[in-house]
């Protein structure tokens, strides 16, 4: 065998460390990026926490220079300072969540009341179990209160259900509850859907509901089963348990995903919130920079400083481009899913590609693959992947395009209207499937 040296010319991407971190800053779901962020503090000298005492660390140092006291002892002092300090900052981020009891004082503090009606909410909030129902009758709240009130003091049954009322508008919808249906209730009504199908289905025909008697339930109704199960899984989308989320914060980091994106409807418009709840703010050490202006440092140390702070300003400038990234493709989901966040109905998703999204924004499908990635986004309707937005496009006949979620629902509207004794054969949905053109 022969070697021989040949030339060839290809193209390679080759990606920057700075380009690499910010790719890995999109990839983080929200508590890894919390991780992710203190390990950089600790390992970076020249990046440093955000706080609003005024004599930081910093400012502590150039005194000491401004003052000509001896360095050594006393930098070494403040530094071993600042280490607590990062430490005790980092452990402040560890915060264990709000018992639903300590939740609904909370709001119940921000109400003027009077000492009694404080003292009905206190006994109220204590009755309520840990899915959030109350578990004492009107009469024995009545006579608990009055109990520990003076006798001229006495409370009636109407005074209770006022301070009832006020919980049950509290947060999380559905609190204070006393069955399942009033549960149910209540969250409907937090969302504006008194005049809704479901709240009709929920305060009129939930035993039938839970027997599956839709036929029923459509009949009693004047209405189509199409209809009553759009209704149904716009139920299904509430919470039953309201109080479950509180019961345990251990129970609830597990159980309960972190949203990275939140979306609430303010004045009929949906606001996007990216979740930065428990990140450090982060800056540059102005100490350091300052040394890097001094003639008298050594080279070696001056070109470490500036790697670090070089390091310190990408991920710094990578956080913020984080946040504009998820913003925009966040936009770009609520422009095309906007029914699913009017309704709440997985039946009315469009379809939607990685490749649309990365089209409108400007920015590569692999990119925005890594912002889909292990995300969650709470919407009115709960929380959800932030991927479970993404659905194939299915042709039909007449060349309009349907999301699979939508061919899902009909199917399920199908087999809802089947003769129990004659139960569909799945030739027969596929024959009902390609009438509508699918």
């Amino acid at each position: 065998m022969k070697l021989k040296q040949t030339l060839k010319l290809a193209q390679v991407l080759a990606l920057t460390p700075q380009m690499r971190q910010s790719l890995r800053l999109l990839q983080l779901p929200l508590l890894e990026l919390r991780a992710y962020l203190e390990q950089q503090v600790e390992e970076n000298p020249t990046l440093e926490y955000e706080t609003r005492d005024e004599d930081t660390l910093s400012d502590r140092i150039e005194k000491i220079i401004e003052s000509q006291e001896e360095p050594r002892d006393s930098m070494m002092e403040y530094l071993d300072e600042d280490a607590k300090k990062k430490h005790d900052y980092a452990q402040s981020l560890i915060t264990s969540s709000a018992s639903l009891g300590e939740h609904l004082t909370k709001q119940l503090h921000m109400i003027s009341l009077t000492p009694q009606q404080n003292k009905i909410g206190e006994i109220i909030i204590t009755s309520l179990d840990d899915n959030g129902y109350l578990n004492l009758s009107i009469k024995e709240i009545v006579d608990t209160v009055n109990k520990a009130l003076p006798e001229k003091k006495k409370v009636i049954k109407k005074d209770v259900e006022g301070i009832l009322s006020l919980i049950q508008e509290c947060d999380p919808p559905g609190v204070g509850a006393r069955n399942l249906q009033e549960c149910l209730l209540i969250q409907l009504r937090w969302r504006q859907r008194t005049n809704s199908l479901a709240y009709k289905i929920v305060k009129m025909y939930l035993a039938e509901l839970v027997k599956n008697k839709t036929k029923l339930i459509a009949k009693s109704l004047k209405t189509s089963t199409a209809e009553v199960q759009k209704a149904i899984r716009e139920i299904a989308s509430l919470e039953p348990k309201p109080g479950r989320a509180y019961s345990s914060s251990i129970t609830q980091d597990i159980t309960s995903p972190t949203p990275d994106i939140i979306i609430e409807k303010i004045d009929g418009k949906f606001e996007i919130i990216v979740n930065s709840t428990g990140l450090p703010k982060l800056r540059i050490s102005s100490y350091y920079l300052k040394l890097l202006k001094s003639k008298k440092i050594a080279p070696k140390t001056k070109k470490y400083i500036q790697e670090k702070a070089q390091a310190a300003l990408g991920l710094i400038k990578g956080l913020a481009q984080r946040e504009i990234t998820i913003r925009k493709i966040a936009e770009h989901i609520i422009s095309i899913q906007s029914d699913f966040f009017d309704q709440g109905d997985s039946a009315t998703l469009k379809p939607l590609t990685l490749r649309d999204v990365a089209k409108v924004i400007s920015r590569n499908e692999s990119t925005i693959s890594r912002v889909v990635s292990k995300k969650y986004i709470q919407t009115p309707y709960g929380i959800f992947k932030l991927d479970y937005f993404f659905t194939k496009a299915l042709k039909t006949d007449g060349g309009q395009n349907l999301s699979s979620e939508f061919i899902k629902s009909e199917i399920i509207n199908l087999v809802s209207e089947e003769p129990p004794k004659t139960p569909l054969r799945d030739s027969d949905i596929v024959k009902a499937l390609k009438n509508q053109g699918i």
